[in-house]
């Protein structure tokens, strides 16, 4: 099995220094690196004043963890793809990849919170759902063909590219098939990714909607905060398409990761006392985020009912359907059973929910990185 790290950037109510936090981030990633995990995972979140998830620069972050870094894979999870021009997404994420030697993995997401969009760019209110997947799967279908194209161009509802006009200044003479009439028809990105043809690229998954589209056009799939049985249903409609279009069977869980609340204790009351107001708090900020209905979904399924949007979430229900905490070996046997009902050979941890001090997330990643995945490797 793979095991990632995915880190969420809290400092609820701002207890400590941003840079502090920065620097706790690095330290928790340098250990994850030194126990063997695969990856290490960012987030995209702006104008969180609450002090929940403030990344607003994800990959200059992780070339900062690159540079402390010699292994572990880093990866994106998710970008706000709605809010990039694509341009500028391909040619950063493209640099990345260079500057790394093929350590980057990207995740593409909507966004959830018109927070993170609609200062950017009004089209991306995630509650206008068709206008933002729209623009979502345009900005991906102009990022990819950027990066596997030699020269390229696209014209969709969002973006014309390159732009009508753009005049031609030539460096040096003789045959140049992206310039028609001394104007530009075709732009070609430098640099391309270090990985043929790109970086790996996740959709993240909180629907059998997106587990179809992610099926469709042969991208992985992850899923953060979805129930076990939740979780069975996408991964069976993924396989069922990917094998369609992939010309070979796919298996259970192929192509998937699940990121997961985690925390690892010594005993099941520390870490309730530890984690318990934290990931609780965690859920809830992410609830009134969204649409209250369609978040519950993905914690109790299609018999979820948001009354008055506001349905209980507690530690229980978090334990039994969609969190790994506890001792070793009781974190042991919940992994076992998402390999067993889900196929999943992908998991990713996020310890970090808002208010676990840092001193408890270095434990629980050295529990988790000594106690529990040798158990699968």
């Amino acid at each position: 099995m793979k095991f990632g790290f995915h880190t969420q950037f809290n400092n609820w109510q701002h207890e400590i220094s941003h840079a502090q936090l920065l620097d706790d981030i690095r330290e928790q990633v340098q250990l994850c690196e030194q126990l063997g995990f695969d990856t290490v995972w960012l987030p995209e979140h702006h104008l969180n004043p609450e002090g929940l998830g403030n990344s607003p620069n994800p990959i200059l972050f992780a070339a900062d963890l690159a540079s402390r870094t010699s292994r572990i894979k880093i990866g994106f999870a998710c970008l706000t793809t709605t809010m990039w021009h694509p341009i500028r997404l391909a040619e950063d994420i493209a640099l990345l990849d260079q500057l790394t030697k093929g350590r980057v993995e990207v995740g593409f997401g909507r966004g959830g919170r018109p927070s993170d969009t609609m200062p950017f760019n009004l089209n991306a209110d995630p509650r206008n759902e068709d206008i933002n997947r729209e623009l979502f799967l345009e900005t991906i279908d102009a990022v990819v063909g950027a990066w596997t194209n030699d020269y390229f161009s696209h014209q969709g509802p969002n973006y014309t590219l390159p732009p009508r006009g753009l005049p031609h200044h030539p460096f040096f003479t003789g045959e140049e098939p992206h310039v028609v009439n001394d104007e530009v028809t075709k732009l070609k990105l430098v640099p391309k990714p270090y990985q043929d043809p790109h970086p790996p690229i996740w959709l993240m998954v909180s629907s059998q909607r997106t587990a179809r589209l992610a099926a469709e056009r042969g991208y992985n799939a992850m899923a953060a905060g979805t129930a076990t049985d939740v979780l069975r249903e996408f991964v069976d409609v993924y396989a069922g398409i990917r094998s369609e279009v992939g010309g070979r069977e796919y298996a259970r869980g192929e192509g998937w990761a699940v990121s997961r609340p985690v925390h690892v204790a010594p005993t099941m009351e520390e870490a309730r006392k530890t984690f318990e107001i934290p990931v609780i708090r965690q859920r809830e900020f992410q609830l009134y985020n969204r649409d209250p209905g369609a978040y519950m979904r993905q914690l109790y399924g299609e018999d979820a009912e948001a009354s008055q949007g506001k349905p209980a979430i507690t530690w229980e229900t978090l334990l039994e359907r969609a969190m790994l905490a506890g001792p070793p070996e009781h974190v042991v046997e919940q992994v076992q059973e998402l390999r067993e009902v889900c196929g999943m050979e992908n998991v990713i941890t996020f310890m970090d929910a808002g208010g676990v001090p840092h001193d408890k997330i270095m434990r629980s990643i050295e529990l988790f990185g000594t106690k529990v995945m040798p158990e699968f490797q």
